[in-house]
């Protein structure tokens, strides 16, 4: 860790002399089979290190562009690549082309609404998406991209439009990404909120290895509209 925090510090410590440019690719998040080394989404460890930038595509389109991104940038960059989307139909797209490039911090609207605000990245965006269609509420659902810039005007912006906001993530509850961003819009947003932020992500557990077990702790479609349903009738 050390390095890597010494990679994020140059240009900060030669007064942008000198960068130590990079893209480190990292396979993470749950598969067809669980255990608790393989089947872990641990981000926010890297949102720790300054200086990086932290990519978690949903889609192969938005990987390709954010992955040119990262490869032009001065910045290093922790380049997640989930591994299930590598085998998801959902996650297909057509090759957008060898000009496409997405800049970090830009999230998507996916689905515009006016209920409730649901905000996730990686392979929880196409559970959320699945959750919207069962449930009855106008969902905007927002796909951030990368956490490391966040999209925090395009975030703030929907809550002060739903005043609700749920976030949905893989990594564990405590200390997730999540609360950075229910500390944002707590702080940012307090009186556009009609409700308390709320947060729906894995336990503070190891991934068990038992296939079940691991889609039980990890927030499945019917547990994201229960939580949707729950914020919007308040």
């Amino acid at each position: 860790t050390e390095q890597l925090h010494n990679a994020g510090f140059m240009r900060w410590r030669t007064a942008n002399r000198f960068a130590a440019p990079m893209v480190v690719r990292i396979p993470g998040g749950f598969f067809k089979c669980g255990d608790p080394w393989h089947s872990i989404s641990d981000e926010v460890i890297f949102a720790h290190f300054p200086g990086w930038q932290v990519a978690m595509p949903s889609n192969a389109e938005d990987a390709v562009g954010l992955l040119r991104a990262a490869l032009r940038s001065d910045n290093p960059t922790i380049f997640f690549e989930h591994r299930a989307m590598l085998d998801s139909t959902w996650a297909r797209r057509p090759y957008p082309g060898d000009d496409y490039v997405l800049p970090f911090g830009r999230a998507a609207t996916l689905k515009e609404g006016s209920d409730i605000t649901v905000v996730t990245w990686g392979a929880m965006v196409e559970r959320v998406i699945k959750a919207s269609e069962d449930v009855d509420a106008d969902v905007e659902i927002i796909d951030l991209r990368t956490i490391i810039p966040w999209d925090r005007k395009k975030v703030l912006s929907s809550v002060q439009k739903t005043g609700k906001l749920l976030v949905v993530h893989e990594d564990t509850l405590t200390a997730g990404f999540g609360a950075e961003i229910a500390a944002t819009v707590a702080k940012d947003a307090f009186f556009d909120l009609d409700a308390p932020v709320e947060r729906l992500a894995v336990p503070d557990i190891p991934i068990p290895h038992n296939v079940s077990l691991m889609q039980h702790v990890l927030p499945s479609v019917d547990r994201i509209a229960d939580k949707i349903e729950d914020l919007v009738d308040i």
